[in-house]
């Protein structure tokens, strides 16, 4: 019956019933407070008797100083030797030299003395009061006297009741043990058994122990919760542990498991003439379907892809999706043909895809990257770069292309440093490691003088490890791997993001011009991130000129005449950059439509040598005059050749000679 009682019972209720247990704890907080107090007390009868008894040996101190001699010191030793608690007295004169002592002075060290001296009283870590006084007479002081008191030969009335005390504290903390004994284990059981659950669970493999009770008051209420934490717990452990190796989109792996997947199968041993293949799987111009049908499309294309993919796969292999359209399958215990036919297949089973969204029908393509492989060959990082190399090979040569990776490839170390380029431009388009720096050059007048301010914006490149990549090196990479209308996009949002930040200069700037690679005037996406800076930015966007080079103005401008037709009922205006290199003619710089002619530096460069180029640069102002056409000279690098060039009646002039490239918050 008493057991069921207690089981009924609050747990506030079986506190206040264990709190008489802090009875021990009282006690011996006030032995404690009794003991610090008695010493408070000595401490202070010990300054009181030593100041006393300075005053009262004041004129026998002041006797000894002035006609010191035996019979001097024996009476101040016979009144001193009335006071127990005097462990030690010396008397200095006026020049800190003892001249009498008394008592234990052992252990009086000369520091001690010295900080009295020169300093005030202080109780030493052993307890003793070390008080230093003046002897004086008529204001005069004559020396100074050092005694040295034992306050614990003082007997107190706290000293009395603390004995007392200690007497009965062994009698109370046996009956308080013995307690708390008895109540703290019915107390802890349900404590014990919950945390002995906890103890033997299995985190690592998601397997929870549950726990039982008979009680019926909060202890119930924690049990049953801890119960239901456990079922949540594992429940969501597993769903975050799915969610944890799988892709959300397609509920293929992601790249974690997949690399895991990878690793396994590094280290699973084969039967000969058996290989693992990885293949490294890309849609052709993914992009196209988002921005011409938008996301959700492009969705529902990666889910049905990724459905193909789970129908046309053994067990044995494992698919992942390790971004927006790229996937890595991994083929383990295979034969070389069986990989190559697969993936084949693959290529050809997407070809014959029909995609269809809303009355529109799509067809796709693919790129492959086929690495075939034994456990133990290659390390993962090693063997990703690797599919990756492969990768990027097919997709140079075209749509719908496989590639196959072969160790004795002779162009590997291009092709790896190729790759790192192309890693460093991914990583400076997202802000790193690798970086981008937007530079300007300046574009000065040559026939009149201007405040304003004129330049061409270049990009630089920091690689990963801030090393300085030139120009050529990385935009030639990403012209090959389709990166340069992403290059700028990001030239342009940054660009004006960064200035649109300084009115003033915005105020002082006559042209802008941005270099657009061959395929972003007609790239539906680049058109959008015009408008959208549009309508983001307050820029005078009749300062901008986009420069397009002449190999790939013709088809280009033709193609876009639309965006053309916008961005010039905005003011933007278009320059045709490295004229009279390319195969484009006269003609048809008469009918496209552009603001500024910009004259190929190899013309500039030996105009005054050469009577062809001086032509050709003559000929290309006269058209232009007619046709309205501002003219920019490239490459101009001495003092004649700016001369001549006003002579001729060009516009403007661009080269070291009149400005070397700077950082463009420099121009800030």
């Amino acid at each position: 019956m008493l057991q069921i009682s207690w089981k009924k019972l609050s747990i506030r209720t079986q506190l206040i019933v264990l709190m008489s247990l802090l009875l021990i704890i009282v006690e011996l907080g006030t032995l404690l407070l009794v003991n610090y107090f008695d010493q408070q007390e000595r401490r202070n009868i010990a300054i009181e008797q030593a100041e006393t008894l300075g005053r009262s040996m004041n004129n026998d101190l002041l006797r000894a100083l002035v006609s010191p001699g035996a019979d001097v010191f024996s009476d101040i030793s016979f009144r001193l030797s009335g006071f127990t608690s005097v462990d030690a007295l010396v008397l200095y004169n006026e020049n800190n030299k003892p001249v009498f002592s008394y008592g234990d002075t052992e252990h009086i060290s000369k520091e001690e003395a010295m900080t009295l001296l020169l300093d005030q009283s202080f109780f030493s870590l052993e307890g003793r009061l070390f008080l230093k006084l003046p002897v004086q007479a008529d204001n005069f002081v004559f020396g100074q006297v050092l005694i040295v008191i034992n306050p614990e030969r003082y007997q107190t009335s706290l000293r009395e009741h603390f004995l007392t005390l200690l007497l009965i504290f062994p009698v109370l903390l046996t009956a308080g043990l013995i307690i708390a004994w008895r109540m703290s284990r019915l107390f802890t059981l349900p404590f014990q058994a919950l945390a002995n659950a906890i103890e033997h669970n299995d985190v690592d493999n998601n397997k929870y122990n549950k726990v039982e009770t008979q009680a019926e008051n909060e202890i119930q209420t924690l049990f049953c919760g801890y119960n239901a934490m456990i079922e949540k717990i594992e429940k969501t452990t597993a769903l975050m542990d799915y969610r944890s190796r799988h892709d959300s989109l397609t509920g293929l792996f992601n790249r974690y498991a997949i690399e895991q997947e990878i690793i396994h199968a590094l280290k699973t041993p084969l039967k000969n003439k058996y290989y693992h293949a990885l293949l490294n799987i890309d849609l052709d111009q993914f992009k196209l379907i988002n921005d011409s049908l938008g996301h959700t499309a492009g969705d529902e294309l990666l889910k049905m892809i990724a459905h193909y993919f789970q129908n046309h796969c053994c067990e044995t292999t494992s698919v992942g999706r390790i971004g927006g359209d790229d996937f890595l399958l991994l083929l383990k215990n295979t034969q070389r043909e069986t990989a190559i036919q697969f993936a084949e297949q693959v290529l050809e089973d997407l070809k014959d895809f029909r995609f269809f969204w809303e009355g529109n029908a799509v067809t796709i393509s693919a790129s492959i990257g086929l690495v075939l492989f034994k456990p133990f060959e290659y390390t993962l990082d090693e063997l990703i770069n690797i599919a990756d190399i492969t990768f990027y090979s097919a997709k140079s040569l075209g749509r719908n292309k496989l590639h196959i990776y072969d160790p004795q490839d002779h162009d590997k170390e291009q092709k790896d440093n190729e790759i790192a380029i192309a890693g460093y431009i991914k990583d400076a388009l997202q802000q790193g490691p690798a970086r981008f720096e937007l530079f300007a050059q300046t574009i000065v007048p040559l026939q009149y003088s201007d405040d304003k301010i004129s330049y061409e914006v270049l990009i630089r490149m920091w690689g990963s490890n801030n090393q300085f990549l030139a120009p050529d090196s990385f935009l030639s990479v990403a012209e090959r791997y389709h990166m340069m209308v992403e290059i700028d996009m990001y030239v342009l949002w940054h660009y004006l993001e960064t200035v649109c930040k300084h009115p003033e200069h915005l105020k002082r700037l006559h042209s802008v011009h941005l270099n657009l690679a061959g395929g972003t005037l007609n790239n539906h996406e680049f058109q959008e991130k015009l408008k959208l800076a549009i309508k983001t930015f307050d820029f005078p966007w009749h300062c901008l000129e986009m420069e397009i080079t002449e190999t790939s103005a013709v088809g280009n401008l033709n193609q876009a005449t639309d965006f053309i037709n916008f961005c010039r009922d905005r003011g933007i205006g278009f320059a045709l950059d490295d004229f009279g290199t390319g195969m484009a003619s006269f003609e048809y710089l008469k009918h496209l439509p552009f603001n500024v002619v910009k004259i190929d530096g190899s013309f500039v460069r030996d105009m005054l040598s050469d009577p062809f180029d001086h032509t050709m640069i003559c000929y290309t102002h006269d058209i232009s005059q007619l046709r309205n056409q501002e003219t920019v000279a490239e490459y101009v690098e001495t003092e004649e050749e700016v001369n001549e060039l006003r002579k001729i009646g060009i516009t403007y002039g661009q080269g070291y000679f009149l400005g070397k490239p700077m950082p463009l918050n420099d121009w800030l």
